[in-house]
């Protein structure tokens, strides 16, 4: 309920600022808050304005000033996102409190084949820093997407694969240098053509030292307060130290180094180069890319929940030195820190046609190989180190579809979209088997212009397999159907509505994490369960799980006038049988006990934002956005849905000049005590960051733009409630970024 009521304060502040702003502004104003950006994520590819889906562009100087280390970094300043992060390397991104599994990560509309979806300590395989632009669709997006799109879809749009002649060579040169990790990012990018062909050239390098913040990184108050809270819950259910076998107090626990002002072990660098071409003609396209991703991370001290090694042999990949004293119980030291490796390699094959005539108007369709590799690298006191868990997935996927000539007042999209790739996990944390992951999806998109209104009906059939290579493999169908309802006021706004019933099907880790895929149970002997490091969990998974069903409600404003610009957004989503991890309230050697369970559940909330020019001259103008964001998710049978993102309001000041431009935000996270089971609240902090940029112009079309960005300038204190790390990792502290940019 609380988070019910600052959603309603802020969305009165919005309003009341509105008003009152809009008696100042002038006529004819030239926006910088417009909804005019084409989205290719929609089913018709519309501008933002004529859709009535809630979409999120970054683009343009929007997208330089907001890019971070991590896609959850990039996205968390919009309404209705933010990030999941584990330390200062990962943040995944949330789209209306829900995140993983349930939002789909593409790149060029095409899934991005990682384990991110896995654990909450893996990072998304794709780079921010090189997007042309980031499209946003905030709600269930099943239908065009699959049902692993049940929450939301990212879509990381490059220009990999160009699908027209650029008019001339256009060089960029991006360079900056961070003073809170001491970083340094490097990226580069060239389009040219040559005939009918188009090349396409991208490198970027990033490379961070440990990160600055403010006091400790180990909040010991709450991380104490929540172990006595674990503690009690264990001892109410009478699992509490009562195992056989197992004596608590002879039970060491890690001991971890607090590190004040930095978090030891943040420091990471990333590299990756893309090439890619097209053969351009009058009607279509077709192209090719080749990519290679690297990223080297460390995750903070409490990242890892290891406990003493016992047993650790001599493993491939790790050969010890002739002569060097072998102990029998193998390594019996505490790992001292573990860094994590990602490599990606990943082809895509591109084409479409565009028709003047007959019933097939448009085709697209897109191909895309990867090959992924995960490393989870442990360092030992005595220097050693050797991969404790290595995961890697290879898959394909590919999509096609066509848009069909009008039909009286009807036009429409048919596609087809198919996946396939493997899965598998060796080492210690092996917790989840060798799977055969495959799912193929037909899906219909109609649009009825009626003049004043639009309406879209859309239908997707669906077929999933997890097949964890046993006698437990699981096939389940996913059907999602969708409608809304676009009503023009008039010329500068229109209401909007739309209804949808989404399903999604249960994933492997949540079917078969310590799940014997011979038997379809729960392994017999115990010793054989494996604990989840980055939760810190023995997670159990449940091969009877049942899919996933969203039925989510909308309602809509949108105006785009000539004094200010603006939306607001209201939703409703039941989920029945909504996935989570439920803790058993038990102990196996020390270790928490989780059982992956289904429950129903509802999450509530709004966004809004609303933007005027204050002030205009010939030259320069003066602009303000006003923005918030709430949601509320509690289950059906009482309790919070756990780690939901607070609410925020917020306000943006710009100044644009023909030179040089200038903008302070303000954004203000509120209190989190709507928690779930055994979580803590989360204190709300203010956020203040500045961003100035001068422009140099050169003859020959080319521009040398300096810049300056300063973030959490107030140097607070944030721990993110999203987070799995919020007690051992805060977010970074007040943080310098100096840069510039070249284009040609």
């Amino acid at each position: 309920m609380r988070t019910i009521r600052h959603a309603v304060s802020a969305a009165l502040l919005l309003v009341l600022g509105s008003t009152a702003l809009t008696a100042v502004a002038q006529n004819n104003l030239d926006l910088r808050y417009e909804y005019d950006e084409i989205v290719v994520s929609v089913p018709f590819e519309d501008a933002e304005a004529e859709t009535a889906l809630p979409v999120t562009v970054l683009a343009g100087e929007t997208l330089y000033e907001d890019v971070g280390d991590s896609l959850g970094e990039t996205l968390k300043h919009q309404i209705g996102l933010n990030s999941a992060s584990f330390g200062p390397a990962v943040g995944q991104p949330v789209i209306r409190g829900q995140t993983a599994r349930r939002v789909m990560v593409l790149q060029n509309s095409v899934g991005v084949t990682d384990v991110a979806a896995f654990s909450p300590d893996h990072v998304n395989a794709v780079e921010a820093i090189l997007a042309e632009r980031i499209e946003v669709v905030r709600g269930p997006s099943t239908l065009l997407y699959g049902s692993g799109a049940i929450g939301g879809v990212v879509n990381v749009i490059d220009n990999r694969v160009p699908e027209s002649l650029p008019d001339q060579t256009q060089f960029s040169l991006r360079q900056t240098s961070n003073s809170v990790n001491s970083g340094a990012n490097t990226a580069v990018r060239l389009d040219a053509a040559t005939g009918n062909l188009a090349f396409h050239i991208s490198a970027y390098r990033r490379d961070n030292d440990n990160v600055e913040i403010k006091g400790f990184a180990i909040d010991e108050v709450a991380v104490e307060a929540l172990e006595e809270l674990v503690a009690e819950h264990l001892e109410e259910e009478g699992h509490h130290e009562e195992e056989e076998g197992h004596d608590g107090e002879d039970h060491e626990e890690e001991e971890v180094e607090n590190t004040q002002g930095f978090i030891g072990n943040s420091d990471a660098e990333a590299d990756g180069t893309t090439f890619g071409f097209s053969f351009v003609g009058d009607n279509g396209f077709i192209g090719f890319s080749v990519s290679e991703l690297n990223n080297d991370y460390g995750l903070p001290p409490g990242a890892h929940g290891h406990h003493e090694e016992e047993g650790h042999e001599e493993e491939e990949g790790h050969d010890e030195e002739e002569g060097e004293e072998e102990e029998e119980e193998g390594h019996e030291e505490e790992v001292e820190f573990v860094r994590l490796n990602m490599e990606s390699s990943r082809q895509d094959l591109r084409a479409g046609l565009d028709f003047k005539d007959g019933w097939i108007r448009s085709v697209r369709a897109s191909l895309g190989f990867t090959d992924y590799e995960h490393s989870e690298i442990e360092f030992f006191e005595d220097g050693d180190s050797h991969i404790g868990t290595l995961f890697t997935k290879e898959g394909t996927e590919g999509r096609f579809t066509l848009t069909h000539a009008p039909m009286g007042n009807w036009s429409g999209v048919i596609g087809l979209q198919t996946s396939s790739s493997e899965f598998s996990a060796a080492g210690e944390e092996a917790f989840i088997p060798r799977s055969d992951l495959s799912s193929t999806g037909l899906f219909l998109v109609e649009r009825y212009d009626g003049g004043d209104f639009t309406a879209e009906l859309g239908l997707r059939l669906e077929d999933n397999s997890v097949d964890p290579n046993g006698a437990c493999e699981n096939e389940t169908s996913a059907t999602s159907i969708s409608g809304s309802v676009m009503y023009d006021l008039n010329e500068d706004s229109n209401m909007l509505f739309s209804v949808s019933r989404s399903e999604r099907s249960p994933a492997v880790e949540e079917l078969y994490s310590n799940i014997d895929a011979n038997t379809c149970a729960e392994f017999a002997d115990e010793e054989d369960l494996v604990v989840h490091a980055a939760t810190g969990l023995f997670e159990i998974g449940n091969p009877n799980l049942d899919k996933e069903t969203s039925n989510n409600l909308e309602f809509g404003y949108r105006l785009q006038g000539t004094r200010f610009t603006g939306q607001v957004s209201a939703y409703y989503n039941q989920i029945d049988n909504y996935i989570f991890l439920d803790l058993a309230g038990e102990e196996h050697e020390g270790v928490q006990v989780a059982n992956w369970l289904a429950r129903d559940a509802s999450f509530t909330g709004f966004e809004a934002e609303v933007a005027f020019n204050v002030m205009e001259t010939d030259s320069t103008a003066l602009s303000l956005r006003l923005f918030g964001d709430a949601v509320a998710a509690e289950f059906d049978a009482g309790g919070n849905v756990p780690r939901i993102p607070a609410g925020k309001l917020g306000a943006e000041l710009s100044y644009l000049a023909p030179k040089w431009s200038a903008n302070l935000q303000a954004t203000s996270i509120g209190d989190q005590e709507d928690t779930g089971e055994l979580e803590l609240s989360t204190s709300g902090y203010t956020n203040l960051s500045f961003y100035a940029d001068y422009n140099f112009t050169f003859q020959g079309d080319s521009d040398l733009k300096v810049f300056v960005r300063g973030d959490n300038l107030l140097d607070e204190e944030i721990r993110n409630h999203a987070s799995f790390l919020k007690n051992f990792a805060p977010e970074p502290g007040m943080g310098i970024t100096v840069g510039l940019r070249f284009d040609y």
